[in-house]
């Protein structure tokens, strides 16, 4: 038997549900598309280990140059297939980021009041980025794309936030959107199912997590979304390759001290990303 989290229904032949899916496919999109989505209340995440440092090519280091005056949040990332059979593509971000420029805050849990802010709109900058999955402390092969918010530390207006923060103890990031384009990838040879025959076949080998899995027989391409007023540092986010980038720098001992080789925090060419955990246990 095959269960269909969708349909919330057993089948007895993955043909059978796909027939059904397809029956119910438009209500199905729309209703992903109508919904106001929360990364955290998908359910997938793994807490990451900080990792000692990562040193970045020429590629990466154009694509996100840090600066210590500033906290960057990884929000959001491509190619994790999420327990909704969510795949997020490189490019989804593209077209909200400049249109939600400035228009959306950092809050504690998705809790839009004024005492859940922990940094105002105006000073939040969004951008895009491509990382390796190492950098993400995630065993995956390749890039994946980043949302990224950018904010100087002294912004931070929510004590405890900003402490957690400081300390560099694990949290993590939750981005709330909508979804805009969508399409249905499945893996069936039925002639008439070749429309989402070729999605799967085209998309399948960008999912960076499908080791993971037993078998996908179906997935949803989420190739753009929006934006929805913030985002937050949360428990534990449905996608886990998101965090806090940090840069690191390992000093080397001196003749007179051998033990001074420690990570210390300075400009250079490594930086580390840090998964964070517990926030909502600090604020409530």
């Amino acid at each position: 038997m095959i269960f269909c989290k969708e349909l919330d229904k057993d089948f007895e032949t993955k043909e059978l549900m796909f027939k059904e899916l397809i029956a119910n496919l438009d209500t199905i999109i729309d209703f992903k598309k109508s919904q106001v989505q929360k990364s955290c209340d998908k359910g997938a995440g793994v807490t990451c280990m900080p990792l000692s440092g990562l040193k970045l090519d020429e590629a990466d280091k154009a694509s996100l140059e840090l600066d210590n005056d500033y906290y960057y949040i990884v929000t959001n990332s491509t190619r994790i297939l999420d327990s909704h059979e969510d795949l997020h593509v490189d490019g989804l971000w593209d077209k909200s980021v400049q249109e939600q420029q400035g228009k959306n805050y950092l809050v504690a849990d998705h809790d839009l009041s004024i005492s859940s802010v922990i940094v105002k709109k105006e000073y939040i900058e969004m951008f895009v980025a491509k990382l390796p999955f190492s950098a993400l402390g995630k065993p995956y092969e390749g890039k994946t794309q980043v949302l990224i918010y950018k904010f100087r530390k002294d912004k931070v207006i929510h004590d405890v936030a900003r402490k957690w923060l400081e300390s560099g103890d694990p949290i993590e990031a939750s981005v709330r959107m909508r979804y805009i384009n969508v399409l249905f990838a499945m893996d069936s040879n039925d002639p008439e199912y070749k429309e989402w025959k070729a999605n799967y076949d085209k998309y399948l080998p960008s999912i960076a997590n499908k080791d993971d899995f037993e078998y996908i027989p179906y997935y949803y391409v989420i190739k753009e979304a929006a934006k929805i007023r913030e985002s937050s540092l949360v428990v534990f986010g449905s996608n886990s390759s998101t965090g806090q980038i940090t840069r690191v720098k390992e000093i080397e001992p001196s003749d007179d001290d051998t033990h001074e080789k420690e990570n210390k925090i300075e400009p250079t060419e490594v930086i580390q990303v840090t998964k964070k955990s517990n926030f909502y246990n600090l604020i409530h």
